[in-house]
């Protein structure tokens, strides 16, 4: 009996056993695969993956949204050029600007010719001259206008030539010279033509006016060939005698109708003679050529007309 109990107890014990070993090793690799599928994710909450499904499309969004807020162009940033860096301003850039003075001083220089034919419009005999002009200038530009005040020292004097009135008759040839000076206060206005567009060269083109005070000696005295019964040519001087009174070696030429012999000198208007006091000096047209390398410098070729001759000169100035 008891070893038949015995055996009945073993015969149930074993199968139990073995069924409870079955269930260990079953629960054991069921922990195993489990825990393999969590570290690959393949057992993540699926609420967990909605929720950063959401995360990356709210970032995607914001960062569109930034793109078009840019200005065009900011996003092509591999196209995108350097800004150049403002050009800085130029102080010696010749340009002038409207509106705004511009005075420079400086020096000028002329020469009046005063050609035989412009005498001999109004007289006989005579002889080209030059006549040399120098003295500071003045000059003031605005919107196109230039202005030119000058001081100008000219030298008249002149060498002996013979000279008549247009009505006179053969007899009537006088010698004349000069040693006389004027000073002349004088005004230009010029209107500028610009020929660039960075104001280094223009045309300038206009007239002026002033007046001259004389000072020195005009010297006049009748006149006779040098050789007796010649007649020489008046453009000869040479060949030609001052009277030193009536009569004479001169003859007619040398007659009472004046007494303007010897080193006679012209007494002046004020006097009551034919010398001017003073002097007016008119010139039209006037044109210039102007050339400013720098805001400080400029220079002038001038040439023109005046009621004395034809004149040509040059200027510099320094900007104030």
């Amino acid at each position: 009996m008891y070893h038949l109990k015995m055996g009945r107890q073993l015969a149930v014990g074993v199968p139990a056993r073995a069924a409870a070993l079955a269930a260990l090793l079953g629960a054991v690799c069921f922990a195993g695969t489990a825990r393999a599928q969590s570290k690959d994710g393949g057992g993540s909450n699926p609420d967990d993956a909605a929720a950063a499904d959401e995360q990356a499309k709210d970032e995607q969004a914001k960062d569109e949204q930034a793109q078009d807020d840019k200005a065009p162009g900011e996003n092509a940033e591999k196209d995108e050029l350097p800004e150049a860096p403002p050009e800085a301003a130029d102080d010696n850039s010749p340009f002038e600007k409207d509106g705004k003075a511009h005075k420079f001083i400086g020096l000028r220089l002329r020469n009046v010719i005063v050609p035989k034919f412009m005498i001999n419009l109004f007289a006989d005999g005579g002889a080209t001259v030059n006549v040399f002009m120098i003295g500071p200038e003045f000059t003031s530009r605005k919107n196109g206008l230039e202005i030119d005040l000058g001081l100008s020292y000219a030298d008249y004097s002149m060498d002996p030539f013979l000279f008549k009135g247009k009505n006179d008759d053969q007899f009537a040839w006088e010698m004349v010279s000069s040693d006389m000076k004027l000073l002349y206060f004088t005004s230009d206005l010029l209107f500028d033509v610009p020929i660039d567009d960075k104001g280094r060269f223009s045309l300038l083109v206009g007239g002026g006016v002033g007046i001259g005070l004389v000072f020195g000696d005009l010297h006049r005295a009748q006149a006779y060939p040098g050789a007796p019964g010649s007649n020489p040519s008046p453009d000869d001087v040479s060949a030609w005698r001052k009277c030193s009174g009536v009569g004479g070696p001169g003859g007619a030429y040398c007659d009472g109708s004046n007494n303007h012999y010897g080193d006679y000198s012209e007494p002046s208007w004020v006097n009551g003679g034919s010398k001017p006091s003073v002097f007016p000096w008119i010139s039209f047209p006037q044109v210039s050529f102007r050339y400013k390398p720098i805001k400080q410098l400029q220079t002038r070729l001038d040439a023109g007309f005046s009621i004395t001759g034809f004149f040509f000169g040059l200027s510099a100035g320094y900007g104030l």
